[in-house]
C-alpha cells in the first residue's frame, strides 16, 4: 500500500513519464529514465507490506532493489494479499515509473506454487535489465515530437587489429 499523492507538473517525473508516453514501449529508456525508475523513493511514497487491510507486518520497500530483497523475507500470505490488489501493479506503474515491470508483475497468478520465487524472478530479472541499460554505450533516442523519434549512432569505426 502506498500514497498517491499528486505530483508537481513541473518534477522531472512528470517531465520523463511524459517522454516515456511517446515511445513505443519497446523503445529502449534513457539512462535518466533508468536512473528514475532505479532510484530510492521518500518513505511517503515507499511500499508498506501489509498481511491484510490494517494489519502491516512492519517491512516497507522504499526502491526496487529494495522491494525485490524484502520478497524473500516477507511472508507468502501478504504477497498474495498485494497481488490480488494489484497493489504491486500500481505502486511500481505510479511511484516508481516502470510500466513494463507492472505489466509483467500483472500476469503472475496470485495462486502459483512457487508466488515467491516467481515474484523474486521476474523483479531481479528488471533490475539486471535495467542496470544493464546503464552500463551499456548505446545511444539515447531523442524525442522530437510525438511522431519521431531520433536515435543517435556511434560513429563507424574501423575493427582493432
Amino acid at each position: 500500500m502506498f500514497s498517491r499523492k499528486k505530483k508537481n507538473q513541473e518534477t522531472s517525473v512528470t517531465n520523463v513519464n511524459k517522454e516515456t508516453s511517446v515511445r513505443n514501449a519497446n523503445a529502449k529508456l534513457s539512462q535518466s529514465e533508468v536512473k528514475e525508475i532505479l532510484r530510492t523513493v521518500p518513505r511517503d511514497e515507499a511500499f508498506y507490506f501489509y498481511e491484510e487491510v490494517g494489519k502491516p507486518v512492519g517491512y516497507i520497500a522504499t526502491s526496487l532493489v529494495d522491494f525485490c530483497d524484502k520478497i524473500n523475507t516477507i511472508r507468502s500470505s501478504s504477497l498474495i494479499f498485494h497481488l490480488k490488489r494489484k497493489d504491486f501493479e500500481n505502486w511500481i506503474s505510479e511511484i516508481i515509473g516502470d510500466s513494463v515491470l507492472a505489466k509483467r508483475i500483472s500476469s503472475i497468478d496470485a495462486d502459483t506454487f512457487d508466488l515467491k520465487a516467481k515474484l523474486y524472478a521476474v523483479v531481479g530479472k528488471r533490475i539486471k535489465e535495467l542496470k544493464e541499460m546503464l552500463s551499456s554505450p548505446t545511444p539515447t533516442p531523442m524525442v522530437v515530437s510525438e511522431d519521431l523519434v531520433v536515435t543517435p549512432r556511434f560513429p563507424e569505426t574501423e575493427p582493432s587489429k
